[in-house]
């Protein structure tokens, strides 16, 4: 069972606390649902929101919601740790991976699976009277999604920490923001926390992860870079910015 320690304030709630604070993303009375992959981010998300509610913001919910792909991973481990920290896990089965990678035969498929993810996920949400859900993204996926953006479709942005959807009256959050992965991955192994390899056919062959190795190769040379790189996303010259062009 989770049990709160000083040593979590120095290594890491220190970044969801800013997070959360800055872009709102917790309120007294929510009910939040983890996007449970069965990967490193997601549950250490639901660990560090956990000790959040146990420390600070202690009058809101947490639901755990995995989306079945179909890939048939074994999640019991995820499910033994939900059941140990008293934290409710409703499981959807889905056939996401067959209608990506089968029926439609999908050249973008990493852009149709996360469509279709957070289409169930929101879904499960309204259902069960959810108002907030909250996703394991990183200080690295942040960056790494503005890469593609730039270099793949020409445009400058990102996701943002916080957006409501108001035809759906939900909220997704991502209070991992200024978290790095490695740091991550680092803290996962060390607290012993569940995680499920992954089984999609793709992983680590995308886009995505080209964009991850020139990060890191950047860092390397700037070894401030991910940080500046965030920093720059809340510190716009808009002055200096090019306008829309006329069409």
């Amino acid at each position: 069972m989770i049990s709160f320690k000083k040593e979590y304030n120095r290594l890491f709630l220190r970044y969801l606390r800013r997070s959360i604070e800055e872009y709102t993303m917790i309120s007294p009375g929510d009910r939040v649902a983890v996007g449970l992959s069965g990967g490193k981010d997601s549950i250490f998300l639901l660990f560090a929101l956990k000790l959040i509610q146990m420390t600070s913001i202690k009058d809101f919910e947490i639901i755990g919601i995995n989306i079945d792909l179909g890939f048939n991973m074994d999640i019991s481990p995820l499910k033994e740790f939900c059941s140990k920290n008293n934290i409710p896990l409703i499981i959807e089965e889905t056939n996401i991976a067959e209608v990506v990678f089968n029926d439609r035969n999908e050249k973008k498929p990493c852009s149709l699976c996360s469509k279709l993810r957070k289409g169930a996920l929101i879904r499960i949400a309204q259902k069960n009277n959810i108002n907030k859900i909250a996703l394991g993204h990183n200080s690295d996926d942040v960056i790494e999604t503005l890469f593609m953006n730039v270099l793949k479709v020409g445009k400058l942005g990102t996701f943002h920490p916080n957006i409501y959807f108001k035809d759906k009256n939900i909220n997704i959050i991502r209070p991992l923001i200024y978290m790095k992965e490695d740091v991550i991955e680092k803290l996962t192994n060390k607290y012993n926390l569940p995680v499920i390899k992954s089984s999609c056919p793709i992983d680590k062959k995308t886009t995505r992860e080209d964009m991850k190795n020139l990060l890191h190769k950047l860092e390397k040379i700037y070894p401030h870079a991910q940080r500046n790189i965030i920093t720059s996303l809340s510190n716009v010259d808009l002055k200096n910015l090019w306008k829309q062009k006329n069409n």
